[in-house]
């Protein structure tokens, strides 16, 4: 009689899946590991869609759809969502044994907190340094609040049986701080196949990718894929651009992304996604970027996108 499947438990504080850059890694890495044999429950926020995942059951939270969408990074709101987090784990915890948890992001401290109570193995994927985050939001400027989210991280590392980086920078920002480094693994993340959703009737996550723009033969090409958030950095890419194209007056930049009302309005000629491009450009630069430079730079981009 063969043994049963050991059963772990994801805890992913995202509304997953919705098509941003940690809720595809949840769902790639849960993809594997339920391949490779694992009993997988997913717990997360009450925003999103199921993803279509072979023996994977999805856990959610309540959806407090006045609170409105859950905005990218550290948020009061976020704050709130975890708490429910929390409450759920401890009750999951206490149902069912759980060989592993695999802990996104903050769920991390959590995951810390139960360890000793439930002895289960514990995987830390770490999508960025949390302090570095309060600090890039601008979250909050009290040193203190950023003194206990350090001593949280370093305890998180020092204790997780292995943790996960997404880029070099964090893992030579982890490993050192880890007990046994070798216990760190870098994977970065990537779409290997289509995003399958419940119910949807279409797969996302490269269907049309490769309609998306043609270039030019002999060109050199720049790509950039994400949002259009002001964390991204799109203004520091516009302008590095500027510089390279003063070197190279045939580079092509390639931005794909955007919300898809911000992509529609602009096929259709509107002005206003150019104002609100620009304006995001200007609030991530503080102002100190110029703002006909930004549009002229915006306009010869997306004009070839």
């Amino acid at each position: 009689m063969s043994s049963p499947r050991p059963r772990a438990l994801v805890v992913a504080p995202q509304p997953f899946f919705t098509p941003r850059g940690t809720p595809f890694s949840v769902y790639y890495r849960t993809l594997v590991c339920s391949e490779i044999g694992l009993q997988m429950d997913v717990l997360t926020y009450g925003e999103g869609q199921d993803p279509d995942l072979p023996g994977v059951s999805i856990h959610r939270i309540p959806r407090f759809r006045f609170l409105g969408p859950i905005p990218i990074g550290p948020s009061f709101h976020k704050l709130f969502l975890d708490g429910f987090i929390a409450l759920w784990m401890f009750a999951l915890l206490c149902r069912r044994r759980y060989a592993l948890v695999h802990a996104h992001e903050e769920a991390v401290f959590l995951a810390a907190l139960f360890q000793p109570l439930f002895r289960f193995r514990l995987i830390y994927d770490m999508h960025s340094s949390l302090p570095q985050q309060l600090r890039n939001f601008q979250f909050t400027k009290r040193r203190w609040l950023f003194r206990i989210f350090e001593r949280l991280e370093d305890l998180s590392l020092r204790r997780a049986d292995v943790v996960i980086t997404i880029c070099p920078d964090l893992a030579e920002y982890a490993a050192p701080r880890m007990k046994d480094p070798t216990r760190h693994f870098l994977i970065e993340n990537s779409i290997f196949e289509p995003v399958r959703l419940k119910g949807a009737g279409t797969e996302t996550g490269g269907g049309d990718a490769a309609a998306v723009v043609e270039v030019p033969s002999g060109r050199k090409a720049i790509v950039y894929a994400g949002t259009f958030d002001p964390y991204q950095g799109l203004s520091l890419l516009l302008e590095a651009f500027a510089r390279v194209r003063r070197e190279e007056p045939a580079a092509f930049l390639v931005l794909i992304g955007g919300a898809p009302a911000q992509v529609a309005q602009y096929r259709g000629g509107d002005d206003k996604v150019y104002t609100w491009l620009v304006g995001q450009v200007m609030k991530a630069t503080r102002g100190k970027a110029d703002p006909a430079r930004v549009n002229e730079l915006l306009r010869r981009t997306l004009d070839n996108s």
